[in-house]
């Protein structure tokens, strides 16, 4: 009996781990490979150092980013870190302060 609650710290610290570590390291993989399947070119992106841009095309390693007319950059796949979702258009029935 004592051998088994000398198990039970071992095994919380485990389900711990797990729980706070394992799983959220995990989920945010998984949400990464999700976004790595979306690109394609004509995307608005925003790179994980925060420029702005349009995929231009896109290879198994790297994407050519246009952030401006007449200017692309290249950069690794991987530096991609979201699609710019546009925000939908306000309704214009709704107006404040009437």
């Amino acid at each position: 009996m004592s051998d088994l609650a000398g198990l039970i710290p071992l095994v919380l610290i485990v389900v711990v781990f797990w729980l706070f570590i394992v799983r959220p390291a995990r989920k945010k993989q998984q949400q990464f490979s999700s976004l790595q399947d979306e690109l394609q070119p004509g995307l608005e992106v925003m790179t994980t150092s925060g420029i702005f841009a349009e995929i231009v095309s896109l290879d198994d390693l790297e994407a050519r980013l246009r952030i401006a007319d007449g200017v692309e950059i290249r950069v690794h796949r991987q530096a991609i870190g979201q699609i710019v979702r546009p925000e939908p258009a306000a309704d214009p029935e709704i107006v404040e302060g009437d």
